[in-house]
C-alpha cells in the first residue's frame, strides 16, 4: 500500500509539472508557428558562459534555453553568430528576428521590443594586481578604462568624463589588453570575464569592486525582438513565463554554477554622498572581545559578524573602512565619543547614546540569556537573580537600562565576556548576562560541565549601525544600505557565524574515575546529562525565537516603515507576479497610481511631521477600504499604488472613485481638507511592468491637468 502511494504521488507531481508548463496560443500565434519556418536569431561567440564555443560547437545557457523555447512552442531557430557589435547594427537593420543578451534601455525601444530579464549579472571593474589603492570610481580618474563597443551603460560612462574610455570589439582583447597593460582598468559583466581568467590562466587581475551608475545596476539579459513583430514577441515571452523555477535553476547550475553575487537592490545615492565616499575613509572600532559577533583573531585581525557587513559594505559602495583598535568595549565608547572613530557597526540605541550618535534601523535583534554555574537552578524570571552579584561588560548599553529597571539587582561591570564567564566560574559572580549567540559561541569550546545557560530575560538586544552626532551623509548612505540587504544575506552571514550547535564532549577524567567508583559516576553522569538536556531545550527555545525574529526582519525588508504598506520593493514583485497570472490565464488586473495633491504646500506650510501624519491617514483610509484580493503599497514620496487581480476598467474606476470621495470628506487631523488624483489603467496582451506603469502615469498627468481631485483612466 505504502509503494502504491508513493507511485501516485509521483504521478500527481509529475502532471502537475507538466500543467505548470503548458503554454496557451491565441488562434494568430498558432497561425504565426505554424506559417513561419525559422525565426532568425542573432548570438554571441564569446559570450559566456551564455554563448560561447567548444571544440567548433556552440554551447551555453541561450542556446539551451533557445532550445527549450523550441521544444515548447514548435519554433525553429537559424543562428547568426558574430561579435556583439556585428549583431547589434544587424538587429538595429532590422536584418533579424531577435537578438540574445540585450539589455534594457529607453533609447533601446524605437528598434527592440524587451521580454523580461532571464539573468542578471553583476556589472564589475578588474584592475591589475599593481594598479595600487582602489577607492571608487573616483580611483579611474585620467585612467585607460576598456569598454565593449555598444554596451547599454556606455552613454551614462561617457557622462562621468572622468576616465578615457578605450573601445573594444570582444570580450578576448579586452581581456588581454589590461593583463598587458595597455589599459588601466576594464568594465564587464562578472561571469564572462571571471571565465577568461580562468581559461587563460590569467594572475595580475583583482576584481576592484561593482559598478555603480545612477541608472543601471546589472546587467539584465533579455531577447530583444523587432518591436513590429508583436506576436513573435507575445510567443517568445509566454515561453519564457512557462519555465520553473526548477528548470532554471537546472540552468543556472549547468551553465554559471555557484557564482557568488551581491543579492541586494542598487543604492540611489545623492552627489554629496557619493562624494563622500570617494574622498573619505570611515574610521570604525568594534568590541575586541565580543564573537561571534565581532572581535579580533589571532593576527590581530577583525572577524565576526560585523566584519562580514563591512565587506558586503565595501563591495556595494566602493567605500574604504579602516578598523581603530581598542582594548575593549568600554574605550571603543569613549573612542566614538571623542570622534577617535565614525562609527560602530554595532550598537543599541539608548536615550544616553543618542546625545552622541545617530542609529539606523536596527538589523539585528537576539535575546540576552543568563549564564550561571552547572549548580544554579534555573532562572524562570530576572527578578530571581534579585541580591546577587550579576555580571555585565562595562560600558554595555543595558548597564543602565537594567538597572534603571531592576534596581535591586547587584550590577558588576566587567571587561569583556572572557572577565565575566571566568568570574561565575570562579564564584566571584553569581551569573553573567550576554547575547544567546556569544554565549553559545564560548560554550563550544570552554567551560563545558562547568558553566550553563540558566534562563532567558525578557529583553533583546536590537543591534543598528551608529554614526557620530555630526556626520549625517554617512548616516543617510548606511541606512540605504541596510535597506538594500536582503534577508537571505542577513540569514547568510548571521548562520556563518551563529549555527547554535552545542556538542556534548567526552569527560576523560570522568572516564577514568569510573575505575574507582563505576556506580557513583554513572549516577553522575545521568545527573549532567539531565542538565545538558534541560540547557539544550532552552538553546532550542531561545533558537526558535532568532527564527521568529527573522521572519519579522523578513517582513520589514518589504514594508514601508512609516506607513505600514508594502513598499517599492514588494509592490515592483507583485506587479511582475500578477502580469505573469495574466499572461496565462488571459485575465486582466487593475493598476492605480494615488497623488496626493499639493503634498508639498502641506510640508511647507505645516512641517514635515504634519505631512508624515497625513500619509500615514491616506494609508489607513486605503487599507480600511480595500477588496480583501487587492493590494496597496507605498510607491514613494506622496504616492500610493493600487493593484487589483482580475479586476475591469469599470471595477477599478469604481473602486478608486470610492477612495477620491473618502479622502475628500475625510477630517484630517492637522489640516482638515486633503485631495487626491488617480491614474488608473488595466493590463492587455504584451504588458510588462514598465508598460502599465507609462499608462498609469499618463492617466495620473490627466487627472492632474484636468484639476486635480480627479480619477483619469489610460487604456
Amino acid at each position: 500500500m505504502k509503494i502504491l502511494f508513493i507511485q501516485l504521488f509521483f504521478i500527481f507531481c509529475f502532471s502537475i509539472q507538466l500543467i505548470a508548463n503548458s503554454i496557451t496560443f491565441t488562434t494568430e500565434e498558432k497561425e504565426f508557428i505554424k506559417t513561419t519556418p525559422l525565426v532568425k536569431v542573432a548570438m554571441m561567440p564569446d559570450f559566456t558562459p551564455f554563448s560561447y564555443i567548444i571544440q567548433n560547437t556552440h554551447v551555453g545557457f541561450e542556446h539551451d534555453l533557445l532550445k527549450m523555447i523550441s521544444e515548447r512552442t514548435g519554433l525553429e531557430f537559424e543562428k547568426t553568430i558574430d561579435k556583439w557589435t556585428t549583431i547589434y547594427n544587424a538587429f538595429k537593420n532590422k536584418e533579424v528576428d531577435m537578438i540574445t543578451s540585450i539589455s534594457y534601455k529607453k533609447f533601446r525601444e524605437p528598434f527592440t521590443s524587451f521580454t523580461s530579464s532571464y539573468y542578471d549579472i553583476p556589472i564589475m571593474i578588474f584592475i591589475r594586481d599593481d594598479f595600487g589603492e582602489y577607492h571608487g570610481i573616483k580611483s579611474l580618474k585620467n585612467k585607460k578604462v576598456g569598454v565593449l563597443k555598444d554596451v547599454f551603460y556606455i552613454e551614462e560612462l561617457k557622462n562621468t568624463e572622468s576616465m578615457n574610455l578605450v573601445f573594444y570589439d570582444n570580450y578576448a582583447d579586452l581581456t588581454k589588453d589590461l593583463v598587458f597593460g595597455k589599459i588601466d582598468a576594464l568594465i564587464q559583466n562578472l561571469t564572462n570575464i571571471n571565465y577568461l581568467i580562468k581559461k587563460n590562466v590569467y594572475t595580475n587581475l583583482k576584481l576592484a569592486s561593482e559598478l555603480i551608475l545612477p541608472n543601471t545596476t546589472k546587467e539584465d539579459l533579455r531577447f530583444g525582438i523587432q518591436p513590429e513583430n508583436i506576436i513573435l514577441s507575445s510567443i517568445i515571452q509566454k515561453a519564457l513565463n512557462s519555465i520553473t523555477k526548477k528548470e532554471k535553476e537546472s540552468l543556472v547550475n549547468k551553465w554559471i554554477g555557484s557564482i557568488k553575487e551581491y543579492g541586494g537592490r542598487h543604492i540611489e545615492l545623492k552627489e554629496n554622498e557619493i562624494n563622500y565616499l570617494d574622498t573619505s575613509i570611515i574610521k570604525y572600532c568594534i568590541n575586541p572581545s565580543g564573537l561571534p559577533f565581532e572581535g579580533l583573531n589571532d593576527k590581530g585581525e577583525h572577524i565576526g559578524i560585523s566584519a562580514d557587513y563591512y565587506k558586503l559594505f565595501e563591495k556595494i559602495l566602493s567605500a574604504k573602512f579602516e578598523l581603530v583598535k581598542t582594548k575593549n568595549w568600554n574605550e571603543s565608547i569613549g573612542y566614538i565619543k571623542e570622534e577617535k572613530c565614525d562609527m560602530l557597526a554595532l550598537g543599541m540605541e539608548t536615550p544616553e547614546r543618542k546625545k552622541y550618535l545617530n542609529f539606523t534601523s536596527y538589523y539585528l535583534d537576539v535575546p540576552l540569556v543568563v549564564a550561571t554555574r552547572v549548580n544554579v537552578p534555573f532562572i524562570n524570571e530576572i527578578i530571581d537573580l534579585e541580591g546577587q552579584k550579576i555580571g555585565i561588560i562595562k560600558g554595555d548599553a543595558f548597564v543602565k537600562i537594567l538597572r534603571e529597571k531592576y534596581p535591586s539587582l547587584n550590577i558588576v561591570e566587567v571587561d569583556d565576556i572572557y572577565d565575566g564567564l571566568d568570574k561565575v566560574k570562579n564564584a566571584q559572580l553569581f551569573a553573567y548576562i550576554d547575547t544567546l549567540a556569544s554565549i553559545g559561541y564560548e560554550f563550544q569550546t570552554k567551560y563545558f560541565g562547568e558553566l550553563k545557560i540558566a534562563g532567558k530575560i525578557s529583553e533583546n538586544l536590537k543591534l543598528s549601525m551608529a554614526v557620530i552626532k555630526k556626520d549625517e551623509i554617512l548616516l543617510n548612505i548606511l541606512q540605504k544600505t541596510i535597506n538594500t540587504i536582503t534577508n537571505e544575506l542577513h540569514r547568510e552571514i548571521f548562520t556563518k557565524w551563529v549555527p547554535i550547535k552545542y556538542e556534548k564532549s567526552i569527560d576523560y577524567d570522568l572516564v577514568w574515575k569510573i575505575s574507582i567508583g563505576a556506580i557513583f559516576l554513572i549516577l553522575l553522569i545521568i545527573y549532567w546529562n539531565r542538565k545538558i538536556i534541560k540547557a539544550n531545550t532552552l538553546l532550542i527555545e531561545a533558537q526558535k525565537d532568532i527564527e521568529e525574529k527573522n521572519k519579522e526582519l523578513e517582513k520589514l525588508a518589504i514594508t514601508d516603515k512609516l506607513t505600514n504598506l508594502y513598499n517599492r520593493r514588494k509592490l515592483d514583485e507583485l506587479l511582475e507576479n500578477e502580469i505573469h497570472r495574466s499572461e496565462r490565464f488571459g485575465r486582466t488586473f487593475g493598476f492605480a497610481i494615488l497623488d496626493i495633491d499639493h503634498f508639498k504646500k502641506v510640508n511647507d506650510t505645516y512641517g514635515h511631521q504634519v505631512g508624515d501624519e497625513v500619509l500615514i491617514e491616506i494609508a489607513n483610509i486605503l487599507k480600511e477600504n480595500l477588496r480583501k484580493t487587492d493590494f496597496v503599497g507605498r510607491f514613494g514620496g506622496e504616492e500610493f499604488v493600487i493593484i487589483c487581480p482580475e479586476s475591469t476598467i469599470e471595477k477599478i474606476n469604481d473602486l478608486m472613485e470610492n477612495f477620491r470621495l473618502i479622502i475628500k470628506n475625510h477630517n484630517f487631523k492637522k489640516i482638515k481638507n486633503q485631495t487626491a488624483s488617480f491614474g488608473v489603467t488595466v493590463s492587455k496582451k504584451g504588458d510588462d511592468k514598465d508598460s502599465i506603469l507609462k499608462r498609469a502615469d499618463k492617466a495620473l498627468y490627466q487627472a492632474k491637468n484636468n484639476g486635480r481631485n480627479k480619477v483619469s483612466t489610460c487604456i
